[in-house]
Parts: C-alpha cells; sequence; structure tokens
C-alpha cells in the first residue's frame, strides 16, 4: 500500500473511532439511579475503548460528559468551560453512563452538572457553562514562534530509536496526529530548569471530522488530555519518565475561547508551574495555525514515581 493510501485509511479510521466515541446512546433515567440529582436532563452511555490499560482514559470521559451535557443545550449555544474532578478509576471495559442535571437555563447561558457511573458508582463529575457569545475587550497572550508542522518531524522519525516508546506513544495518541517541537514525552532535553520548561506539538484529529461544533468541542477535550501536559510535570527533572511511573488526573479544566476545527493542526503550548508533595499543576494553552488562541486547560495530577513507592 502506498504511503498516500495508508494516510487516507487512517485518517478514516481515525474519524469513525472519534465520532463513535461521541456518539453516545440515550437511555432511559428510569433505569439508572439518578438519586444523586436534583432533576435528571438526560441520561446517557458512552463506550470504552479497548486500547492500553484497563484505565479509562480520562480525557475520554470528560469529553464523553462535555458530548452529554451539550445534548441538553439548545442549538447554537457553544460550551466555554468545564471544571472535572476524577473521583474513581474507570475500566475501559465497560460503558460508563452519564446523568446530566440542568441547573440554569438563562437569556445568555446555560449551566450543566454531569456525573459519570459505573455499576452505579460515581466515578467523575463536571461542570459545564455554554454562552452566547458576546461583544467586548479582546486580548490575548501571543503564540509562541515555532517552526510550522511540515517542519517538524514525525513521530516515526524522532521514534526510529525506539520502536517500543513509538508504539506506546501510538496507542496512548490513538486517533490523533501530533508532531513533538523538542524531545518526545518522557524525554528529557540538558540543561532544562523545572517549572521553566516547556512541551510543544502541533497535534490535530488525523483525519476530516464532520462539520459540528459540538464534536470538535469533544475532540478538542480528548486531545487536552494527552501525555504532554504530563510531561510538562516532571520535565526538568533529574530522571526521565519511566514506564513504571505513574500520572493519575485529579482534575481537569478547559476555557474554550474561540470555535476551531480539532481535525486541523493545533499547536499545544505546556508548562508546569509547580510540583510538590506527590502532585503536579499543569498548564497548557491551544492554538489555531493562524494565531488564534482557541482553548486554554489546566490540570492537576498525582505523580506516583518509582522512588516514592
Amino acid at each position: 500500500m502506498s504511503g498516500g493510501a495508508a494516510a487516507v485509511d487512517r485518517g478514516r479510521a481515525a474519524v469513525e473511532e472519534v465520532v463513535g466515541l461521541l456518539d453516545l446512546a440515550t437511555v432511559d433515567p428510569a433505569t439508572v439511579s439518578t438519586d444523586r440529582l436534583v432533576s435528571v436532563a438526560g441520561a446517557y452511555s458512552g463506550r470504552g475503548t479497548a486500547r492500553g490499560t484497563t484505565r479509562r482514559y480520562g480525557g475520554l470521559i470528560a469529553a464523553q460528559a462535555l458530548t452529554a451535557a451539550a445534548h441538553t443545550v439548545r442549538p447554537g449555544r457553544p460550551v466555554h468551560s468545564l471544571h472535572a474532578y476524577f473521583t474513581r478509576p474507570g475500566d475501559s471495559r465497560r460503558p460508563v453512563t452519564y446523568l446530566v442535571e440542568a441547573l440554569r437555563d438563562g437569556p445568555a447561558m446555560s449551566t450543566r452538572r454531569v456525573v459519570a457511573l459505573q455499576r452505579d458508582t460515581p466515578i467523575f463529575f463536571l461542570t459545564a457553562s455554554f454562552h452566547d457569545p458576546g461583544t467586548g475587550p479582546a486580548h490575548q497572550r501571543p503564540a509562541p514562534e515555532v517552526p510550522p508542522p511540515h517542519e517538524v518531524p514525525t513521530l516515526d522519525r524522532l521514534l526510529a530509536h525506539a520502536p517500543d516508546r513509538l508504539a506506546a506513544v501510538q496507542d496512548m495518541l490513538f486517533a490523533f496526529d501530533a508532531r513533538y517541537l523538542g524531545p518526545p514525552p518522557g524525554e528529557r532535553t540538558d540543561g532544562e530548569r523545572a517549572g521553566e520548561a516547556h512541551r510543544r506539538a502541533w497535534v490535530r484529529v488525523a483525519g476530516r471530522l464532520p462539520d459540528d461544533a459540538s464534536l470538535h468541542a469533544g475532540a478538542l477535550v480528548l486531545v487536552s488530555d494527552l501525555p504532554l501536559l504530563l510531561s510538562a510535570m516532571v520535565a526538568g527533572h533529574a530522571t526521565e519518565w519511566g514506564p513504571g511511573d505513574l500520572g493519575v488526573s485529579i482534575d481537569h479544566t478547559v476555557w474554550f475561547h474561540r470555535p476551531c476545527r480539532a481535525d486541523e493542526w493545533l499547536l499545544y503550548d505546556c508548562g508546569s508551574p509547580w510540583a510538590a508533595a506527590g502532585r503536579g499543576l499543569a498548564t497548557g494553552r491551544l492554538y489555531a495555525r493562524d494565531g488564534d488562541l482557541v482553548a486554554t486547560v489546566a490540570q492537576e495530577g498525582l505523580l506516583l514515581t518509582r522512588s516514592a513507592r
């Protein structure tokens, strides 16, 4: 198979995977224990993915929860922020049920709360806010000056010397392309200072998604929880992040500034202002090719290193 044909096939598979993961099934609320919510605006079920370990990928839970919330908001009112907590590890082999509570529907804003359940046990909570765009002062932090995607090595080239690591990173990225500006996930650069190091990459869904704003918002959440943030937390420390180390998300926040397409290149610029006491905080900014800041991300995680166990 030619390289072009292989890329087309991979793109088609990537789109099918992302669309399938964010295509939630409607659930009858009467079949679910809803005593944790004041009122249920909708109930949905999302499937898992067989990739990687049985621990469910946090970005997938957040993306599905946001999609569930969006199903209960009137069309044309886009999400502007989500705030989420991971309370228990999810099982990737089992579906997750999402219960949506309508907290408010105002003239310009809607607020939703989502509880994610497995085996009738809460594993995740999300609050999302949706806003009709208005007018007012405008500013943004400029995008860093970096080479365009076509001048950045592919993962195949960057990790040609480490096929096992390449396979692991590609498994984590699953339906996404990523081109790292600097070391790949887990590796360090001599001279970096912890707290000042950055991890940057161009990222996108590997194929063309349908024209659905909610789908692109969900796909952006999927990519926002990829290993870039974890890498930023450990960048600049004396040792590389190894296969025996574990990073576990505690919470996750995304502010959506402008609509964007998740199937077009986005520059993910990540850093970590703080890490201590077995935890780390990372922040990230996602820029479109034209330099527009489309989203800001923040995440705190547990850093379970081998030396701390």
